[in-house]
């Protein structure tokens, strides 16, 4: 059972500062020349002018987002984008191309807020700080963050790490929450909190003995063990640290894209396709994830039950 507990939350000067960096960064990205009015014109619109659609996506945290031997980017977020674009493309009756931007965490919101990216498709949770300065599709799945350890690690539960070294990813919602974790006297001794900037740098380094923890999504940390010289040596432990739902990022204040995609994925879901998508990576012994994970009850009620009133019918509207 998913139980999505509350999000770290700064007070509202942390907020601004948040929003004032990240505006900054898009700025620095564009010359300089960022302004709000660039973001008058519809992405939409965009679209359609260059009949191509820009997703910002990951390269290294599977099985959303990541490259495979082949060199090939891949993943179930890649995959949702891929199928959202084919609805899209049916819905304007246009042929799109479809182009893959590699983002990090620290990277996907300023290249959302100064245009270089439409959409960014992977596993990012919702949060109101981050509700401050971009705009979320519709919640597309929900993920728990746990800890993976070496299997003798006498780290268990969430107590365990205070005075550790925990390894996060550069800019995640778990980095914040270690630090305010260690601010609010939560963590005695103060955990140390050692960003990275993907999981697999961070899995070396667990696998070096240079940090105690690695802290993110459970899918993966469970990726990640498996892909391990030993997985029989790692463990992904609970209790889930916090669960988060995720959805796609688009620019702020932006109604008519962020209704398509929406409109676009109720369709994807009350169609069948979501939960084809869903089995192929993470149903049966052929899974593409590596592992089972079964989508819960009240994940699978609250995707549905967001959708609107005739969203099968959204291709066909526009014959």
């Amino acid at each position: 059972m998913l139980a999505c507990s509350a999000q770290p939350r700064g007070d509202d000067q942390g907020a601004k500062n948040i929003r004032t960096a990240i505006l900054a960064l898009a700025a620095v990205a564009l010359g300089g020349v960022w302004t709000d009015a660039a973001a008058q014109q519809s992405r939409l619109d965009t679209i359609k002018r260059d009949k191509k659609i820009v997703i910002g996506v990951r390269e290294s945290t599977p099985p959303y987002g990541f490259t495979d031997k082949s060199g090939e980017r891949v993943g179930w977020s890649i995959d949702l984008g891929k199928a959202l674009k084919s609805i899209i493309e049916k819905r304007l009756k246009m042929e799109l191309a479809l182009e893959m931007k590699p983002v990090t965490p620290q990277t996907r919101i300023p290249l959302i807020v100064n245009g270089s990216i439409d959409a960014y498709f992977g596993s990012a949770g919702k949060s109101v700080e981050r509700d401050e300065v971009i705009d979320f599709s519709l919640i597309t799945n929900a993920v728990c963050v746990k800890k993976l350890v070496a299997k003798n690690s006498a780290i268990r539960d969430t107590k365990d790490m205070a005075g550790k070294r925990v390894g996060v990813t550069q800019g995640s919602l778990e980095e914040r929450l270690l630090n305010t974790m260690n601010q609010d006297g939560r963590m005695k001794p103060p955990v140390r909190v050692v960003p990275f900037d993907k999981h697999s740098t961070g899995f070396i380094a667990l696998s070096q003995g240079k940090t105690d923890a690695h802290m993110t999504m459970d899918d993966a940390l469970l990726t990640l063990a498996m892909s391990a010289p030993n997985p029989q040596d790692w463990e992904v432990r609970g209790p889930d640290i916090f669960c988060t739902v995720s959805a796609i990022i688009v620019q702020q204040n932006d109604s008519p894209w962020r209704d398509m995609l929406d409109h676009a994925f109720c369709h994807f879901v009350a169609t069948g396709g979501y939960d084809a998508l869903y089995d192929s990576w993470f149903k049966g012994p052929n899974a593409k994830a590596g592992y089972e994970r079964e989508l819960s009850p009240e994940v699978r009620f609250m995707i549905r039950n967001q959708c609107p009133d005739g969203a099968e019918r959204f291709v066909q509207a526009a014959q």
